[in-house]
């Protein structure tokens, strides 16, 4: 499948030439009529309400030129937005800002650790030019992994040779012994999740595009090999080398999707750049690529942590986010299931918005019994009124370490050498035992791809009905206290609950109501 280097090659000269570095842009548009764009207008948008902010093609093209003419460069365009990239220099030029270097928030598990941003009183006075055209230009900021908890101090990052070690020494198809209880992809995943089941009956996931977006996908790792697994790697904007995941995380969730859809067409979409990570892409313009592959199903185990510097929960959504809002937003409209990790004691987003499925945590022990995953966020949305996160839940281990699934990742990657202290592997043996709501995610999602599998003309909404309709009930434990006000985690009772919503999916039950 086509890597789209050239745009690599168009946002790698934007940082060459310039010197400086490179800021991810998101532009949103004026819809026709006087109506106020997505940034300007008074109140949530939703997937039935999305279409009336469609811009005008010709207008939206002109306002990318303007802003081509000013030094910025597109890398993607989605249905209401579009991605460029530009140098600090031409950014505080056009719109007559300032920029200061800030702490990107998400810790340890962010994608980098600063971001270039306009501080509080930073003066703002664009071109009228550029204003009479567009809607608003928002500096994207880092996303966070969401396999690791809120709040974690940041890992120093050193440089290890993946591919090369890869070479030497492969790791093995099979997860190594380990001397705790931990479940093991693909068969105890499925087994857990009752898919195993549905896969006797040919229920596989056949002929269904899934579309995962995060760091990158080693899929010539043994496991994957093994298991005859059918995957592709696009590159998004600003990402390079397919082959090569040098984090670890999307390489170990993808495993996630396999074991419950091994049929699927995996569509992996690379957001990092190993060689220049501040070149890497963000979670917007991965959306943006994914969708130019006519996914059936999306999942995303990254997101945003959507808290004040106090620690409390925003009540407004960032405009910096509201262009991947409508985004996805557009794309539910359009048919497409989207997934997202609730997080992992964050307030995350798009985890969420009402049009996706949240996917949070339950743990469940060698004995059968199930709990809530402490591990996993659940909470009642301060910015979509009525929203509890998440809808469902999959298997998500316990804090401090969330140490649960056996996942294969690329050798000497960051995973494997960083996670070797909490899981007892080996820091270069090629497998990570982790878990969180990244695991969960893509859990999910293949289970999605087996209910299109059964019946292709099933909406979000009737996927998502189907899914809490028949998850198992969970009545013990609480969810993680970081993201509950009182500090002590949302518990688990009886029917849906604050913890869990619905429950731990159950891809048998769930199948058996199309059949």
């Amino acid at each position: 499948m086509k890597a789209y280097d050239a745009k690599d090659s168009n946002v790698r000269a934007v940082r060459r030439d310039s010197g400086e570095q490179l800021l991810r842009v998101a532009v949103t548009f004026k819809p026709p009529g006087e109506q106020a764009g997505p940034t300007k207008f008074g109140a949530r948008m939703s997937a039935a309400t999305v279409e009336k902010f469609v811009p005008d093609p010709a207008k939206a093209d002109l306002a990318i030129a303007e802003l081509a003419r000013h030094g910025f460069t597109l890398t993607t365009r989605g249905t209401l937005s579009a991605s460029m990239r530009c140098s600090k220099s031409a950014f505080e030029t056009l719109f007559k800002t300032k920029l200061t270097k800030m702490a990107a928030p998400g810790g340890a598990a962010a994608q980098m650790g600063t971001v270039l941003f306009p501080p509080e009183n930073a003066p703002w006075d664009p071109d009228p030019a550029i204003t009479a055209l567009l809607d608003d230009v928002y500096i994207q900021w880092p996303h966070i992994y969401m396999a690791k908890t809120a709040r974690a101090a940041r890992t120093a990052r050193t440089e290890r040779p993946t591919a090369n070690l890869a070479r030497i020494t492969p790791p093995t198809a099979a997860p190594p012994p380990l001397p705790y209880y931990h479940l093991a992809a693909p068969a105890d995943i499925a087994r857990q999740l009752n898919a195993t089941r549905v896969h006797l009956e040919g229920i596989t996931g056949k002929g269904v595009r899934v579309a995962m977006i995060d760091s990158g996908f080693a899929h010539d790792h043994p496991f994957f090999k093994a298991h005859h697994y059918s995957s592709s790697v696009v590159l998004a904007p600003g990402a390079a080398n397919r082959s090569v995941d040098g984090n670890g995380h999307g390489t170990g969730e993808s495993a996630n999707v396999f074991s419950i859809a091994p049929g699927a067409n995996f569509i992996g979409i690379k957001l990092d750049n190993e060689d220049d990570p501040e070149s890497g892409a963000s979670i917007l313009e991965g959306l943006q690529e994914a969708l130019k592959h006519d996914p059936h199903v999306i999942s995303v185990s990254l997101g945003y942590d959507l808290r004040s510097r106090s620690n409390t929960p925003l009540q407004q959504l960032p405009n910096s986010l509201v262009a991947l809002e409508a985004e996805i937003q557009a794309a539910v409209k359009r048919g497409i299931v989207i997934v997202f990790s609730a997080g992992n004691g964050h307030y995350s987003f798009p985890g969420q918005m009402p049009d996706v499925i949240s996917a949070g945590g339950v743990y469940v022990d060698e004995t059968g019994a199930m709990q809530a995953s402490d591990y996993a966020s659940a909470f009642h949305s301060p910015i979509y009124s009525g929203r509890s996160v998440p809808d469902v839940c999959g298997l998500v281990g316990l804090l401090p370490h969330a140490n649960y699934l056996a996942l294969p990742i690329p050798r000497g990657c960051e995973i494997d050498a960083d996670g070797a202290a909490f899981d007892r592997t080996s820091p270069d043996d090629g497998w990570g035992v982790f878990s969180g709501t990244s695991a969960a995610a893509p859990q999910l999602a293949g289970l999605c791809a087996l209910l299109l599998q059964v019946q292709s003309k099933l909406s979000p909404a009737d996927i998502k009905a189907i899914l809490r309709r028949t998850a198992r009930d969970v009545t013990a434990g609480h969810a993680n206290p970081a993201c509950d006000p009182a500090g002590r985690g949302l518990s688990a009772g009886g029917g849906e609950d604050g913890a869990t919503g619905a429950g731990l999916v159950d891809a048998y039950a769930a199948v058996k109501q199309l059949l």
